[in-house]
């Protein structure tokens, strides 16, 4: 049985037209989408792992690293407040050369 390239096209036009329904998948919710991990807290987790890595010790109790943590923590938001600020190609230290005499 042939067809013309009508009739194929006609029916091929049909078939898009219809709704196309899924069993199954329109009662079910969209996947949660996994939250982005916060910068800070994978950074101060870096730098945690790293200092107990290199310095095995074992006065370094949970209690311990709670404290050196907080430390971490504020050494961090230090360098970012700092990194915040753009420097000028003309932003240099002045320095001021004199001779110390005896």
């Amino acid at each position: 049985m042939s067809v013309s390239r009508r009739q194929f096209a006609k029916s091929m036009a049909t078939i898009a037209a219809l709704p196309v329904t899924v069993v199954g998948l329109a009662d079910d919710p969209k996947p949660p989408t996994p939250e982005k991990p916060d910068p800070l807290r994978v950074e101060l987790a870096l730098w945690l792992e790293m200092i107990r890595v290199r310095y095995p010790d074992p006065r370094l109790t949970p209690a311990v690293m709670t404290l050196v943590a907080g430390d971490c923590l504020g050494d961090i938001m230090h360098c970012r407040r700092v990194s915040s600020f753009p420097l000028k190609n003309s932003d240099a230290p002045a320095f001021a050369m004199t001779v110390w005499r005896s």
